[in-house]
């Protein structure tokens, strides 16, 4: 397929993302394409070829545009959605099924396959490693309706437990997210002694 070609259908798919996104604190159109432009970036540092750095451009923008709040089968339902819609804008039935598979894997805990799983799994949670990391967590918090004296243990335990699946993700945000690591065990330890 020609360059053109893909970007004349990536763009019908960030048109349709931004429609059907929902409106969420966290999950909303600005995280599918914070997880486009960070998958896009780790395919082009690990060498992926067009047709699949096209494919995973897709699976990131439509990967949370169907998104309840605390449901198990979100990915499922953007998957299938997925598996609905492309077909009727020209999408073979193996980029529509390539696609649907790189949604399914950001399900957590995450089990990628293969080197396009692993980046957009990556992709999905580079805020972990980022200096905005508090930011986008509040907002996901916000979402989940957890209150704030829960929300750092939680944060820490996740944190503690996560591994990015990529080099070029452990390299780039691994001090980022043993730095944010250290925070929030400094914020836990400090509302543990009253806020001294």
């Amino acid at each position: 397929m020609e360059t053109n070609n893909y970007q004349i259908k990536l763009k019908q798919v960030r048109e349709i993302a931004k429609i059907l996104t929902p409106s969420l604190p966290y999950h909303n159109f600005n995280h599918a394409l914070d997880v486009s432009s960070v998958a896009n970036s780790l395919a082009q540092l690990s060498n992926v070829n067009y047709e699949d750095l096209f494919l995973l451009e897709c699976a990131a923008l439509l990967h949370d545009v169907v998104y309840l709040p605390m449901a198990s089968d979100n990915e499922e339902r953007s998957a299938e959605l997925a598996r609905k819609y492309l077909p009727s804008i020209r999408y073979s039935p193996k980029e529509t099924e390539k696609i649907a598979k790189l949604i399914l894997a950001t399900k957590l805990p995450t089990n990628p396959s293969n080197l396009l799983e692993s980046i957009i799994c990556d992709a999905d949670l580079d805020n972990l490693g980022r200096d905005n990391f508090f930011e986008k967590g509040e907002k996901y918090r916000q979402e989940l309706r957890i209150p704030k004296e829960k929300w750092w243990g939680i944060q820490l335990q996740f944190l503690k437990n996560h591994q990015y699946h990529t080099k070029i993700a452990r390299k780039l945000r691994d001090a980022g997210k043993l730095a944010n690591i250290q925070k929030l065990a400094k914020l836990l330890q400090e509302e543990k002694n009253g806020g001294e």
